[in-house]
């Protein structure tokens, strides 16, 4: 394939205006190395899981606050120094950014409205921090590491909460220790860097320790109790299977072997029971009390400025009557999508997936991959907050739309074929 460079400080959402390799290739600069990506993920990651339960930004300033904000500029500013200094300015298009500028400008306005437009603010300029963060990585870097690293991360202070959280003893479900994640959490955290495993080790392309850490992450995503992750994961992965085309002799009998490890696991160990019927009584309500908040959202009136432009990013909960309870989470990003930027905004989303899921369809080379991570991503949206905010769901979210611009994934390697594991990205030379 022909290589392309676009003009040194630009970016692009339009294939044709990227200038072939010429004269200038000479000047190229090298990629900077794999241990600052993983390290600008990390920070990313660490920046945007809970380290206080229950807790949502309200406005002000604590400790806890401030070193968020800390991480969140300190990546930043990295990403933006190694852009500089290396100055490869890979293509990038704009497309997902612009959707994205739309819905927190419409979310500001309903929070303006609402007389709450600081913490609102502060949540959203810390979501454009972490896209133009992602971005910054992907000038730097070709797609597939900057995913890895990202992906990586997430194993990471997946591992870290959920093994401190073992050692601290918790309850029925695996629950974090530090940072004092919940099992949801650890279920996102843990599904991607395994799906993203599985997609290697069906084409047979991983080492023995890569399978290793995925059952460990496979152990997390079980332990965790998350019925909607499980479902999600289980989703992608069907998927998965059904997309990729050929599978080595080798994967079918390392599938073989493990089919009835897995069925003794499912059908003669409490696993599955567990899973259908938590023994925490809270979860036998968890369903009833989140349609309680979206009946709530549903039910303003549509003459209302709440109703089309929402309330802005801080609002979390919802005044609920006829409950001993006053206040619900929505527990939904589409729901949290309605609450916090109205139908106006809600409608902008659906466009700004629609549209990444017919990429994803369109792009041969990533459509093995992508399609099952955004499948996982998008069946968690139902039940879970972050689509559209400052998390981890997002950050994966961003992530696989940048992936899956036009500039992006042309200069994309093919998954299908030729996936790798390596954070060293492919020769500028």
């Amino acid at each position: 394939m022909a290589e392309f460079k676009a003009a040194r400080g630009t970016i692009t959402s339009s294939w044709p205006s990227l200038q072939p390799a010429g004269g200038r290739a000479a000047g190229r600069k090298s990629e900077p190395s794999a241990w600052h990506l993983a390290a600008i993920a990390l920070l990313c990651v660490g920046c945007v899981v809970a380290w206080r339960q229950g807790a949502f930004y309200s406005g002000g300033v604590d400790p806890v606050v401030a070193l968020k904000a800390l991480m969140q500029s300190a990546a930043l500013a990295w990403a933006w120094v190694l852009a500089k200094k290396h100055g490869l300015a890979r293509p990038l298009g704009i497309r997902s950014l612009n959707y994205l500028l739309m819905i927190l400008s419409v979310s500001l306005i309903g929070a303006l409205a609402a007389g709450d437009v600081m913490a609102s603010a502060v949540i959203a300029i810390r979501v454009i921090m972490m896209a133009l963060t992602l971005m910054l990585m992907m000038r730097s870097y070709s797609a597939e590491p900057t995913l890895l690293a990202l992906a990586l991360a997430m194993a990471i202070v997946g591992a870290l909460s959920a093994g401190t959280g073992l050692a601290l003893g918790g309850g029925a479900r695996l629950s974090g220790g530090i940072p004092p994640l919940s099992p949801n959490e650890i279920a996102l955290l843990a599904g991607v860097p395994a799906l993203l495993l599985l997609h290697e080790g069906i084409r047979a392309r991983v080492h023995w320790w890569h399978l290793a850490l995925l059952v460990m992450l496979a152990g997390m995503l079980l332990l965790s109790e998350s019925r909607t992750a499980l479902i999600g994961a289980a989703a992608a992965s069907g998927l998965m299977l059904i997309l990729v085309r050929h599978i080595p002799l080798q994967t079918v009998i390392a599938a073989l072997v493990a089919f009835p490890l897995l069925t003794y696991a499912l059908l003669m160990t409490p696993i599955l029971q567990n899973l259908m019927a938590r023994e925490d009584s809270a979860s036998l309500l968890t369903l009833n009390s989140r349609t309680i908040s979206w009946s709530a959202v549903l039910n303003l009136p549509w003459d209302s400025w709440q109703r089309w432009v929402g309330t802005g990013l801080s609002t979390k909960t919802i005044p609920v009557e006829g409950q001993y309870w006053e206040e619900q989470v929505f527990d939904s990003s589409w729901i949290s999508l309605l609450a916090q930027s109205g139908i106006i905004g809600t409608v902008i989303a659906a466009v700004w997936i629609a549209g990444v899921v017919f990429r994803a369809m369109k792009t041969a080379k990533a459509r093995t991959l992508y399609l099952p991570l955004l499948a996982f991503i998008l069946v968690r949206s139902f039940m879970e907050n972050g689509l559209i905010d400052a998390g981890v769901m997002f950050l994966a979210f961003f992530a696989i739309s940048l992936n899956l611009e036009r500039p992006s994934a042309q200069l994309s390697i093919d998954w299908g074929n030729n996936g790798t594991l390596s954070l060293t990205g492919r020769s500028t030379q």
